[in-house]
């Protein structure tokens, strides 16, 4: 028990002590503001479906056709990962929001609040479903 106390006053001590990083509230309006179109997730899909196999980078998505490359145009996120699970799941990730990148050149201050979520990708029935969520 006194360590799990320990643990939390040393964390707090050292997030108050830090001037690197700030907390700025980001509501669940903002953040739904944020969200990425729903026009990538199902042009994931097709990919999948299409090419017979997941995306294993950003690069590798858009070079395969332009739909694929449209809808990265105005993508305002500048970091993606796609962890590949089996041929039937995978978990898409995305964060360094267009925002949170000047706001953080403006004050050199990283946000622990930033935008950021991640995509599951799953089959079932036959189907391929994702379901998206915000951190």
């Amino acid at each position: 028990m006194k360590t799990i106390i320990l643990f939390f006053v040393a964390g707090a001590i050292l997030l108050i002590s830090c001037r690197n990083f700030t907390y700025i509230p980001k509501s669940k309006k903002k953040q739904l503001r944020e969200t990425p179109s729903v026009l990538i997730f199902d042009r994931i899909v097709d990919f999948r479906i299409e090419q017979g196999g997941w995306p294993t980078s950003k690069e590798d998505f858009i070079s395969k056709g332009t739909k694929y490359y449209e809808v990265f145009n105005d993508f305002p996120y500048l970091t993606t990962i796609f962890k590949i699970a089996d041929s039937n799941r995978m978990i898409f990730f995305f964060s360094d929001h267009i925002k949170d990148k000047t706001r953080y050149n403006e004050t050199k201050q990283t946000d622990v609040n930033s935008y950021n979520g991640s995509v599951k990708f799953w089959k079932e029935n036959g189907k391929f479903l994702w379901k998206i969520k915000m951190n």
